[in-house]
């Protein structure tokens, strides 16, 4: 994925937590691809390039590799999520990812936050706590579901955003598929924090069949060693 990145934008820079993020990425792919389902939690502070990484250019190598599976992207803003669909349907009609991949967009389906592959895939964009008409999903990303911490700490936003995923984007899912949620902790009890409750319930009352999350954490500065840098880096 970092390779990819690198040879469709001239202006990308990798550092080390972008390959590892990469990587985790790259898995849950080829998980789906497999049949079977991933789970991943990112936790990266705000300008640290998580967004155009996992929300941006994932996508657009996703449906490079496999174009016919169904991508949609959320964020607390139906606005943003569509400038994402905006950047990722443009990346793809970029020359370099035309010689990397055959995959091509349908020219009656090019609207920036909806469009479509000619091979059968495509991306919608929504905003979180609005409805997601007409497609499920293979890879669901969720980026930033609380814009910020005043948010956050809205009991009532946050059980509006909590029901909106169990209600409408966990449903939108076609079988077994990826799930991404890019986020900037702002509360213990946002929607990570509910989502990791969730598994340890599960976990703890021997339920067989239940999200199991990969969580890849890097605060701004280390509160532990980590294989790239000591802690209070």
């Amino acid at each position: 994925l970092i390779p990819f990145c690198i040879a469709v934008d001239e202006k990308y820079q990798a550092n080390w937590h972008h390959d590892v993020i990469g990587r985790k990425l790259e898995e849950a792919l080829e998980k789906v691809a497999r049949g079977d389902k991933a789970r991943i939690i990112l936790e990266v502070p705000p300008r640290h390039g998580k967004s155009e990484l996992a929300t941006i250019k994932f996508p657009a190598w996703a449906l490079g590799k496999y174009p016919d599976i169904p991508v949609i992207v959320s964020s607390y803003s139906g606005d943003l999520a569509t400038d994402f669909g905006f950047k990722t349907r443009d990346l793809m009609q970029n020359e370099n990812y035309q010689v990397i991949f055959g995959t091509r967009l349908r020219a009656d389906s090019k609207a920036k936050g909806k469009w479509l592959t000619e091979q059968g895939g495509g991306y919608t964009a929504a905003g979180v706590g609005g409805g997601i008409t007409g497609r499920g999903f293979k890879i669901g990303i969720i980026d930033d579901p609380f814009k910020n911490r005043e948010e956050a700490d809205s009991e009532t936003i946050r059980e509006k955003v909590w029901g909106w995923y169990t209600s409408t984007f966990y449903t939108r899912q076609e079988g077994n598929g990826a799930i991404i949620v890019i986020c900037t902790r702002w509360h213990l009890n946002d929607l990570v924090g509910r989502l990791l409750e969730e598994e340890e319930k599960a976990r703890a009352s021997g339920v067989k069949e239940y999200d199991q999350w990969d969580v890849i954490r890097f605060p701004a500065i280390a509160d532990e060693d980590e294989p790239h840098r000591k802690a209070g880096e």
